[in-house]
């Protein structure tokens, strides 16, 4: 029993991933090849990944959005969680990253399940709303530009069905939220979201310490 969340120091994290990840050759792959990018800690956790795809499951979902693709990991791991007939949108700002994605989720044999969306994902999202795709998906993971998050969260709520859930990756910007001295935007705009989060009557609402923080809010009927 503990009264709080443990902090996990490298012996414990590596007990943890040694006992719990479950990767298929592919995803260590990919995993493996962002070890020495320049940009690999924009990566999301193997751990937190494959508790996503536990809820995916979970729920039986179909229909999923993610925002921040980066170079397709998360978005692979979800993708297989899907079955044969669900749909992935991947939203990224970059064609860069979106095309490095791209081609490990083909050679993940995914990408049959995954309709890439390049440009500012608030974009994307309103044009999907303005589809008639309101109130269609069942699960949103965003993982990008934090300043981006309160209009994402708006924009979520509308794509979701009740009881869907909207998630949301670095919400402890490790540890800088807790920090009063730090003040940047992406800090402000973190901040901004969880005190939102937690005061809207709209949702059912977890912060979890999992990775570097993932928030887990359900759009009640």
């Amino acid at each position: 029993m503990s009264r709080r969340t443990i902090q996990l120091d490298m012996p414990v994290h590596q007990w943890l991933m040694t006992h719990s990840l479950r990767e298929t050759p592919i995803q260590r792959e990919l995993r493996d090849a962002m070890e020495g990018h320049p940009e690999g800690e924009m990566q999301t956790s193997p751990e937190q990944v494959q508790l996503l795809s536990v809820l995916l499951k979970t729920m039986q979902a179909s229909r999923v959005i993610e925002v921040g693709v980066f170079t397709g990991y998360s978005a692979m791991g979800m993708a297989m969680a899907l079955p044969d007939d669900g749909v992935l949108v991947a939203c990224d700002l970059s064609p860069e990253h979106m095309a490095v994605a791209q081609e490990w989720w083909d050679r993940a044999g995914v990408s049959d399940r995954i309709q890439p969306r390049v440009g500012p994902a608030a974009d994307s999202l309103a044009a999907m709303i303005d589809a008639g795709e309101a109130g269609t998906y069942d699960f949103i993971y965003v993982d990008a530009d934090k300043t981006g998050y309160p209009e994402y969260y708006e924009l979520g709520l509308q794509l979701l069905r009740p009881r869907g859930l909207l998630t949301f990756d670095n919400m402890l910007r490790g540890g800088r939220v807790a920090d009063p001295e730090v003040d940047d935007e992406s800090t402000v705009a973190t901040r901004e979201l969880a005190a939102k989060l937690l005061a809207d009557d709209r949702v059912e609402y977890s912060l979890n310490p999992i990775g570097d923080g993932l928030a887990i809010a359900m759009l009640r009927p």
